[in-house]
């Protein structure tokens, strides 16, 4: 086996440990939380939780990149090594802000908290399980060599778990799109011990998650990201898709096998006379370049075209374009007589209608957020200068106020946190102190002493 194949536990493929984007985090008063219930109403639930910034892709590759480090030293609890090597290792840069950046994404996994309520699977069962990731991490001021200490939980789950696949941990990095890296954990974890999988498109963009919710919307990007996969991993997977009732769709993905690619590729034939119709013309226009001269099929479409008309093929050509994956003509003709082009005629005006309401939504959203950001700013300036005047047993209060409310596997002996401006012990003084603040618990300002009477001065 190759030293680059990473072992993951499956459930840390199952479930997303990080996003595309930061803001597909739910946010909350004191950091980041996600959410995936069981829709059975049995309660049973993935959680992440961060008090920092969420983790995404290039976090991924870092903790990929550490953990490979603690497999290859025997499953090492707490690992060193140089920044530059984890940077070299992540062929990422190796100037100053990409340093900042891996202590940065050090940062966001030491807040990051996992939830398993009953959902974390051993093989057997389902089983409750919460752990942290990193539990701490350092630079030696002598060596400066990167001190990383995982969770005790965490690493046991990766090194003794009987569930597992492996990542490759080149073939990850190589893949470069946050979706396609996402979408390829769940088809390693899936395409183990099956050929194919069946999937609605929208619980796959839940599974990722996704932003997008519309079924067409998903397609349009999860296609790009299967051939991506195919293209930079070992992984040989293809993707159909079937149309489940009105406005949903179920996603096919299937295992290429030899017989696939052995398939012979079709010889162009040239004995076809093309009809002088502008019309036809834009059709043929219409198919994959490398169709555009197949007599069987500019026959197919020639007939259609004088049967149907202009609109009605030419969607269906659309359709045939976006769905199809292998036998090309067979789709075509089973589009044309199933009138699937009118399915993605619906879908194409639903699309622009939301592409519309996006537009105005997302306008909303930026003048909220200016509001909100501004807002947040003055906020932030009233806790400094609060803090700034509090004396020092009012400031010791409002950091033991802080410390208790500290989740558990966070809560470190005040006087470490004060030591190491512990950044999520900084967030809860500050809210601690907001707080007081918008109660009107504010410090009195001190007597000033009483000036002298002329008078006085004179005497």
């Amino acid at each position: 086996m190759s030293k680059e194949m990473v072992k993951q536990d499956i459930n840390l493929l199952e479930y997303p440990l990080w996003f595309q984007d930061e803001c597909e985090a739910k946010r909350t008063q004191t950091g980041f939380v996600w959410k995936i219930s069981k829709e059975d109403g049995s309660g049973k639930e993935f959680v992440l939780k961060t008090s920092f910034k969420p983790p995404v892709k290039t976090d991924l590759i870092f903790l990929l990149s550490l953990l490979l480090e603690s497999q290859k030293q025997s499953w090492k609890d707490e690992i060193r090594i140089s920044r530059y090597q984890v940077l070299k290792n992540c062929d990422l840069g190796t100037g100053a802000p990409w340093y900042e950046r891996l202590e940065e994404s050090l940062e966001r996994w030491e807040e990051v908290s996992l939830e398993f309520n009953g959902v974390f699977y051993n093989g057997q069962e389902y089983k409750t399980l919460h752990c942290g990731i990193v539990d701490s991490w350092g630079i030696d001021e002598k060596t400066k060599l990167l001190r990383v200490r995982f969770s005790p939980e965490y690493l046991s789950m990766v090194k003794e778990t009987a569930y597992y696949r492996y990542l490759n941990f080149d073939q990850v990095k190589k893949l470069r799109s946050p979706l396609a890296t996402r979408l390829y954990q769940l088809l390693v974890k899936t395409f183990k011990t099956r050929d194919h999988w069946e999937i609605d498109a929208v619980l796959l963009a839940e599974k990722i998650p996704m932003k997008q919710r519309f079924p067409a919307q998903i397609a349009l990007k999860v296609k790009p990201a299967v051939r991506r996969i195919y293209k930079h991993t070992d992984l040989k997977i293809t993707l159909e898709e079937r149309k489940k009732e009105r406005g949903k769709i179920v996603f096919i993905f299937r295992k290429e096998t030899v017989a696939d690619k052995a398939k012979p590729s079709f010889k162009e034939n040239k004995t076809f006379i093309m009809p002088e119709d502008e019309d036809f013309k834009r059709l043929v226009a219409l198919l994959p370049p490398e169709r555009q001269r197949q007599k069987s099929l500019l026959e197919l479409v020639l007939t259609a075209f004088n049967q149907k008309g202009f609109e009605f093929v030419a969607w269906n050509i659309k359709y045939a374009n976006k769905r199809a994956i292998g036998n090309y003509p067979a789709y075509l003709l089973k589009s044309l007589r199933g009138n699937f082009g009118s399915v993605l005629r619906e879908e194409e005006e639903i699309h622009q209608a939301a592409n519309s309401k996006k537009h105005e939504e997302a306008k909303a959203r930026q003048i909220k957020l200016t509001e909100d950001q501004a807002k947040e700013a003055q906020e932030s300036a009233r806790v400094q200068e609060y803090l700034k005047s509090l004396a020092p047993g009012e400031l010791e209060a409002v950091e033991l106020e802080a410390h208790s409310r500290l989740p558990g596997f966070m809560r470190k002996p005040i006087e470490e946190l004060r030591k190491a401006n512990h950044i999520s012990f900084r967030s809860f003084v500050r809210m601690v102190a907001l707080e007081r603040l918008k109660a009107g618990n504010t410090p009195k300002p001190e007597a000033k002493p009483k000036q002298p009477e002329l008078s006085e001065v004179a005497e």
